[in-house]
């Protein structure tokens, strides 16, 4: 009776260790879901690389062969494992589909849903929350043969609008007759540039990717101003050099015929005459020509579409028109675009 009942003690331990070892074998049961983050190039400022920043938490949300797996989870870096991790860790399912929706930053006017990826209700009314960018992302895997890290690759939501300025060309000048020498020097100096009417509301939607505007809704930014003004130099070879004034994240829109740019500059005329025989200074005059335009930006751009890089470069001087020229890459300069190819 004792050698019965020890036997089927040993068999049933068989089997209960036989069922454990076939859960513990398959790792698809035992291995949590890591991360990484690529191609953002900004979120909370311009970074034109293609590391995403570690000190910048996003939210994903997952799908699991048509049901919520995971629902507004923060993903964050962890410098000793060197991974992008959930503070709770997910196990990969064995079979089906994940299809995984992830957003930066992490806001309150930033969701995700399972139907229409990541929305945002977004709003540009002031030069600082001209500073953040909105990313998106969406990736699948299959739960059998996914890949060791899920690669989270952001793309962007709004345009990168940049300006800077130089001086039409090198002013001063000197010229002589007899024993006098006149020299003009001629100095550019930029005071204020600000752009206006601009479409600062919007609703961005990822799936079907869309964005809704209202053109009633507008906002006027700072792009410089210094009462000491920026002093638009020339090179060694008198040839102007064009100075970086600011560079803004905001949202991709059809110009409204109202927006503009307007900038004030001055040029300061110093006039001076010397006699060479003696050296002396017989006369030296300092004058001030202020000048002044407001220019319709639709001119020269007709619309802002996302993930490009649309750079406005304003050239000042004496003359009497401002000149403008635009410039469309792609987000970190590596091509130039042609207006109407992108």
């Amino acid at each position: 009776m004792t050698l019965r009942l020890s036997s089927a003690l040993l068999v049933s331990s068989a089997l209960a260790l036989a069922s454990c070892t076939v859960n513990i074998s398959d790792p698809a049961e035992t291995e949590a879901m890591v991360f990484s983050a690529v191609a953002s190039h900004s979120t909370r400022g311009i970074i034109a690389t293609t590391n995403y920043p570690v000190n910048e938490p996003f939210m994903v949300e997952a799908v699991h062969s048509g049901k919520p797996f995971m629902s507004g989870e923060k993903v964050q870096y962890d410098s000793t494992l060197g991974i992008w991790k959930t503070e709770e860790d997910f196990m990969w399912p064995l079979n089906g589909t994940i299809v995984f929706y992830a957003a930066s930053p992490i806001l309150t006017q930033i969701s995700i849903s399972h139907e229409k990826g990541v929305e945002a209700d977004w709003s540009i009314t002031t030069d600082a929350e001209a500073e953040t960018d909105l990313c998106f992302a969406q990736a699948e895997e299959p739960c059998k043969s996914h890949t060791a890290v899920v690669p989270i690759v952001f793309s962007h939501a709004l345009s990168q609008i940049c300006f800077k300025a130089r001086s039409q060309r090198h002013y001063s000048s000197s010229q002589t007759a007899g024993n006098l020498i006149q020299a003009n020097v001629i100095t550019i100096i930029l005071d204020s540039v600000k752009i206006g009417g601009i479409i600062s509301e919007g609703h961005f939607t990822q799936n079907p990717y869309s964005w809704e505007t209202d053109s009633s809704k507008t906002a006027d930014y700072t792009i410089y101003s210094d009462k000491e003004g920026q002093i638009l130099r020339v090179d060694r070879y008198d040839n102007p050099i064009l100075s970086h004034l600011k560079t803004m994240l905001l949202i991709p829109q059809t110009l409204p015929k109202s927006a503009y740019i307007e900038e004030w500059h001055h040029g300061t005329v110093r006039t001076s005459i010397t006699d060479k025989s003696t050296g002396n200074i017989v006369k030296d005059t300092t004058y001030v020509i202020p000048k002044h335009e407001r220019i319709p930006l639709a001119k020269y751009c007709e619309k802002w579409v996302p993930e490009y890089k649309f750079t406005f470069r304003i050239a000042v001087g004496l003359e009497e028109n401002t000149v403008i020229s635009t410039a469309v890459t792609d987000w970190t300069e590596t091509k130039e675009i042609i207006l109407g190819d992108e």
